[in-house]
């Protein structure tokens, strides 16, 4: 695909101060930049519905959210939140002046699923140097994502292998509301700037069935007054290798979807985040502890 290219050498001569950005789309990206604001810092209280965007997402976080329990955010969420709004700002404004032909951006779609109409904002619409339209999403990465999940031995299995905010289930309900296929991931990593092309495969039309088979279900689940939240995931005890075998420390480790939930206070009101203590690094990453009785070796 030439859309990549188009965008990295639009980007080589505007570094060397090579282009005139027209006047219409330095507009555009000043109304991106406006409406990521807007939405970001204006938010209010629209209630729970159930999105397109946020479908594939653990349904344990859904019901809370749909009971009305508000998700834990950190104040630096706030900037992460607007680096991908923003990001995804300056990479629209590349694609448009780099040749690339935008069919549509930002639409509002809406799909029947389980009897009940679902909504969602798809990203953008490209039609490809043969000719045909596709439905992309725009990504902003940390580097270890960038790297490992979209890039170099990621892609898009390794999207579906861990897929915590139902990336992949997203696009396909995207292209499924438009009747386009799916085309795929444009990415920003949000260190380095560097952009890649995540593409679905032709044969992931068998995916896409099953991930509206897996949609229906979750909306049936989530439209249900009698469901109730769970907790879908389990800690798992922490060990280290001691002469030769696995030892356990006592503690016990959040599974990786928890740790990463802004409801963990709620399942897990005695969670702890600490050094790991099983590691030997000199600077030790932190994790969630469910139980920790063991602070260091």
């Amino acid at each position: 695909m030439l859309t990549q290219l188009k965008v990295q050498d639009f980007l080589e001569n505007a570094v060397r101060g090579e282009v005139d950005v027209s006047p219409d789309s330095i507009a555009q990206f000043t109304h991106d930049c406006n409406e990521a604001i807007t939405k970001q810092m204006t938010r209010g209280d629209e209630g729970y519905r159930i999105r397109m965007s946020g479908l594939g997402r653990p349904l344990c976080q859904q019901l809370l959210e749909r009971e009305g329990h508000k998700e834990a955010m950190e104040y630096n969420s706030m900037f992460r939140f607007l680096f991908g709004d923003l990001s995804e700002a300056v990479l629209m404004l590349a694609l448009r002046e780099a040749g690339v032909e935008i069919v549509d951006f930002q639409r509002q779609v809406e799909l029947k699923i389980a009897g009940h109409t679902i909504k969602g904002t798809l990203d953008v619409i490209l039609r490809d140097e043969l000719g045909e339209e596709k439905v992309w999403d725009i990504k902003s990465a940390s580097e270890w994502a960038f790297k490992y999940k979209y890039t170099g031995a990621g892609g898009y299995e390794a999207i579906k292998r861990d897929d915590p905010f139902g990336y992949a289930m997203q696009g396909f309900l995207y292209a499924e509301a438009t009747g386009l296929p799916f085309g795929g991931w444009i990415v920003v990593n949000k260190s380095s700037g560097e952009i890649a092309i995540v593409e679905v495969p032709d044969w992931s039309q068998d995916d896409k069935a099953d991930y509206l088979k897996d949609a229906e279900r979750r909306v049936k689940i989530l439209t249900d007054p009698a469901r109730k939240p769970t907790v879908d995931f389990k800690d798992e005890f922490e060990t280290f290798r001691k002469d030769g075998e696995d030892v356990r420390t006592g503690n016990k480790i959040l599974a990786k979807q928890c740790g990463m939930c802004g409801f963990k206070h709620h399942c897990w009101p005695n969670a702890v985040y600490h050094d790991k203590v099983t590691s030997r690094a000199k600077n030790k990453p932190k994790v969630w502890y469910s139980r920790l009785k063991k602070k260091e070796l």
